[in-house]
This record gives structure tokens, C-alpha cells and sequence, in this order.
């Protein structure tokens, strides 16, 4: 039913234009009446409606005005004008204001009002249809937009971009234009959160989509800041600060938002997170070392209290001294040997680092113990599902030092515990957990055999051939059946399209992503989106 309003100041030419025509039967409703300009205007603003019926010469707001007055704030609301026989001129400016045809009062009749009606609903229709192509095209636009922006910050922060004329051609795709100042990367990760262990893998995507949500909206309320979300659970926030802005407005800025991150991830979502800021840098090409410098600040996390934020620098001027410079090569170390999983090289690292922190001499144990977090952080990526549990463990067991020799003894402790339980795992056990993590990583991204062979240290035809002896099936096997588990999740649990859906998993091409789906589920992504029997 489209909705008519009636205006006239003549209560008893109301009447008749009510009693002219059969409304409902023929797909219209009169909903409302007026006896001036005014009274139609504020009745308009509060309930709109399809199509009004006025006449021109009225007191108070004349049919012109009301016209005038009302398309400003509803565009879409049709007019037919009502006159008398002098009122020519009044009915030109009605007509060149936007209303659709006029009637001379004393000679409308029924089936001409109602074929004018039934113009203007048609009208009314194909409009309609009009708008939702329109909007339809639109967030097809803004989704298409939203990819191209979020592959453009993921390629700057791996730094995949190495050329003016690239970056700018990229930004132009994605419509930004980016401020030309200082640059710098904020970034947080959620593992270990509590607050994930209280749903199943459909809802850690949905909280994740929520987090990301919130970042987008502190985005929007700030200029020139960008929310992505690097890998499951991992989120980086990109500020351009404006030209001429120095270092240091960055940095108070940058940690503005950082205060702001956290209270509506508190506030919202009910759960607190660390934030490592890095140092600004002045070229888009320098992006990725901004990226790497809050990831490696973000690594010395569980040294710290839940809800700090702390900046590269601050943490970058731990390690001036020649013994940190010792330190950070043993951890480095430390994180090769195990990803190699040559355990008697870590054990060594381990004898290392115990005699390197036993003579670091000046240093308080709040200081000490951002050297020692990373050491647990990084052991216990052996750990398979119960690494969180043993890691949180010896975290805790920092709280109890009291002195220097609290935290020998605490690293042998450390160290026993390790060794005692990689003990119950094979050499091949332990690659392969490593390489299913990495994998559970990266899906989304092009990984590779050779890829995640790299990653390990091996060599890719080893690799494949321990893959399947260890879990019955080969790599791509392996692979191809994780992101096919996901794009079940995100197809039942989401609004993406099939192509977007597609793109989050891996795949680029939607017929390829769409054929492999259907090899393996039996059904097209369509059929199981929709289909909840499935």
C-alpha cells in the first residue's frame, strides 16, 4: 500500500477527495489529512509518505511552499496539486518545484485521479527497484573497498610494496590518500585470553569480527588510522600522522589511541590486552620495520602487567648494554634451535642465558624479567594445546622472586620442566606439531610446503614425506581440509560472500575455492550457506 496524505483548507473538499476513489482496492491508503502547509510540513517530518494530495492557495504555508519544504528533507515524496481556475501561474511553480501533475478542483474526476495515482506508483516502483541496485552496488563497492584497503596495509606491514608509483597506484584502488608525515604501527594479539577458552571455534571468529569492529569504529573517529587484522587473533592499527608533525605529537597521539583500544575492548568485550607502539618512521617503504618493532616489543608482553602499553623505545633502551646485546643473540638463538628442533642446542642456549642474566649487575628484577618472558614465551611453543597452561605456570612464578638467585633458580626450574616433557615427543612429533601450528597461522595467506619448510629450517621434500608419516596425509591435503573447515565456520557464522569467504581462506579465484569446496563437503558454498540441514 503506498500512504497518501490530503491538504486543503476546505474540510468538506477533503471530504470529497477521501470519497472520489476506492483507495485500498487499489493499492493505496489515505493516512493522514491537513488543513494548511504548516500543519501537512510538521506532520511529513514525523511520519512521511508516499504520495501528497495538495492545494495550492492555503493560509499559514501555501501548496508551493510545502512543496519547497518537504523535498529538501524527503526528495522521494510525490505531489499532485489542486487549483482553481486562476491559480495557472501558481500551478507553473508548483509543477517546476517537482510536483508530478495538477488538477483543476471543479474538474477532477475519479478515473483520472486514479490513472495520475497509478503513473506515480509505477513511478514510485521503478525507483525502488532503482534504490536497491544502487545500494546493492554500493556494498558490493565498499566490501570490494574494504579488501583492497586491508590487503594494501597487510602488504606494507610484510613490506610486499617497494615502489612509489606501486604504493601510490595501491592507495588510489583502495581510495585513500594517505598523509605524507610520520608513520607507526600499534599492534596487539589475544592469545592466551581467557575469554577464548569460554567459546568454540564458531564463536572465536565472531569475536574476532567484533574486535576488529571496534578498532574500525576508534578508526573512523580519528583521521588518518587504520584497522587490519594480521592473522587470527593478531591485530595491527596503522596512524599517518599529518605533515609537519613531530615525533613526539606522534607518539602522545598514538598512545591516545592506545588508551582508547583499551577501554572499549575492557568495556565492551570485557577483557584487557598489552599494546607495544613503535617508533614513527617517515617512508611508507619503513612501515615494515615499524611492523616488526612493535612485534618484537609486543613479544616482551608477559613481562608486564594486563592493560600496559608500551612504546620500542622504552623497551629498546633496555638493551643498550653489551650484556643485552648477548642476551637478545641467545634468544634469538634460542628461537632457531627450536624451531629446527635440535634440543641440544636449546639446552645449551639455556645454560647460556642462565650464566648471561646471573651477571647482569645493576639491573632490577621488573627489568630482568623482560628478558626472561620471551625465554618461557618461546619454549613454550612446544607445548602443542597445553602451551598456554605451562607457560602462565612459570609467568607466575616470577611474582615470588625477591632476589637474583630467585630467578636462577627459577630458570633451572624452567629448563627441568622443559626437558622432562619434551622428553615424551619424537623429533618428528615435535616438527610436525610446529609446522600444523604455522599452517593454522598462515591459511589465510599463500602458504607453502616451501614456505613452511623455510620456516622450519628443512628441506621441502623432507618435510612432505615426515608430514604424512606423522598424520596420514599429505601437506596439501592438510591444508586444503583446514580452510575448508574455516570457510564452513565463517559461511554459517557471517555475512561475507561466497568470494569474500573465499579470499579469507586462502583462495583468490571463487570458482577454484568454489570447486574444492564441493569436492570435499559434497555441496556448493551456496547450497551450505543456505541450507541448514546440511
Amino acid at each position: 500500500m503506498y500512504k497518501v496524505m490530503i491538504v486543503d483548507d476546505e474540510m468538506l473538499a477533503r471530504v470529497g477527495i477521501k470519497s472520489l476513489i476506492r483507495w485500498e482496492e487499489n493499492g493505496f491508503t489515505v493516512v493522514g489529512e491537513a488543513e494548511n502547509g504548516k500543519k501537512a510540513y510538521d506532520k511529513l517530518m514525523v511520519n512521511p509518505v508516499d504520495i501528497v494530495i495538495t492545494d495550492i492557495k492555503m493560509p499559514v504555508m501555501n501548496g508551493i511552499e510545502l512543496i519547497s519544504n518537504v523535498r529538501q528533507h524527503y526528495p522521494d515524496i510525490k505531489f499532485i496539486v489542486l487549483s482553481s481556475f486562476d491559480d495557472f501561474d501558481y500551478v507553473r511553480e508548483a509543477l517546476k518545484n517537482g510536483a508530478e501533475d495538477y488538477f483543476i478542483k471543479l474538474q477532477m474526476e475519479p478515473d483520472k485521479l486514479l490513472d495520475q495515482l497509478k503513473k506515480i506508483a509505477e513511478k514510485l516502483d521503478h525507483e525502488g527497484i532503482q534504490k536497491k541496485q544502487i545500494a546493492q552496488h554500493d556494498r558490493l563497492r565498499n566490501k570490494e573497498i574494504d579488501l583492497l584497503r586491508e590487503k594494501l596495509f597487510k602488504d606494507l606491514a610484510y613490506g610486499w610494496i617497494h615502489t612509489e608509483p606501486e604504493y601510490l597506484q595501491r592507495t588510489k584502488e583502495a581510495e585513500l590518500e594517505l598523509f605524507e608525515g610520520l608513520k607507526l604501527s600499534l599492534v596487539f594479539q589475544t592469545d592466551g585470553m581467557e575469554i577464548y577458552e569460554k567459546y568454540g571455534n564458531d564463536e572465536i571468529h565472531l569475536l574476532n569480527y567484533a574486535i576488529l569492529n571496534i578498532l574500525h569504529e576508534i578508526s573512523s573517529g580519528h583521521n588518518q588510522c587504520y584497522s587490519v587484522s594480521m592473522h587470527p587473533k593478531e591485530f595491527l592499527m596503522l596512524y599517518f600522522a599529518p605533515p609537519h608533525q613531530g615525533i613526539e605529537e606522534t607518539l602522545r597521539q598514538a598512545c591516545q589511541l592506545a588508551e582508547t583500544i583499551k577501554y572499549a575492548l575492557k568495556k565492551y568485550l570485557n577483557f584487557s590486552v598489552c599494546i607495544a607502539i613503535s617508533e614513527p618512521v617517515h617512508h611508507f617503504m619503513n612501515i615494515k620495520q615499524s611492523y616488526r618493532q612493535a612485534m618484537e616489543t609486543l613479544s616482551l608482553r608477559y613481562a608486564h602487567s594486563e592493560g600496559t602499553t608500551f612504546l620500542y623505545r622504552e623497551i629498546n633502551s633496555l638493551s643498550a648494554t653489551s650484556e643485552a646485546t648477548d642476551i637478545a643473540k641467545e634468544i634469538r638463538n634460542l628461537e632457531l634451535y627450536l624451531q629446527r628442533h635440535e634440543d641440544n642446542h636449546v639446552i645449551k642456549v639455556m645454560d647460556n642465558l642462565r650464566y648471561l642474566l646471573a651477571n647482569m649487575n645493576g639491573y632490577s628484577l621488573e627489568s630482568l624479567k623482560v628478558y626472561c618472558a620471551p625465554i618461557v614465551f618461546l619454549l613454550s611453543s612446544r607445548w602443542g594445546e597445553e602451551a598456554s597452561a605451562w607457560m602462565d605456570n612459570h609467568l607466575k612464578g616470577m611474582d615470588h622472586w625477591s632476589s637474583k638467585s630467585d630467578m636462577i633458580k627459577w630458570l633451572e626450574k624452567v629448563q627441568e620442566t622443559w626437558v622432562k616433557g619434551m622428553g615424551t615427543l619424537s623429533d618428528g612429533s615435535r616438527l610436525i606439531q610446529s609446522a600444523m601450528r604455522f599452517i593454522q597461522r598462515n591459511y589465510s595467506n599463500s602458504v607453502t610446503l616451501e614456505s613452511v619448510a623455510e620456516y622450519l629450517q628443512l628441506s621441502p621434500s623432507y618435510l612432505s614425506n615426515l608430514f604424512k608419516k606423522e598424520t596420514g596425509r599429505n601437506f596439501i591435503d592438510y591444508v586444503t581440509h583446514l580452510r575448508i573447515e574455516q570457510s564452513k565456520i565463517l559461511l554459517r557464522t557471517t555475512e561475507l560472500k561466497i568470494y569474500e569467504v573465499g579470499h579469507k581462506v586462502g583462495y583468490e579465484n571463487e570458482h577454484y575455492f568454489s570447486r574444492v569446496f564441493k569436492k570435499i563437503v559434497g555441496c556448493s558454498p551456496v547450497q551450505y550457506k543456505t541450507d541448514t540441514t546440511l
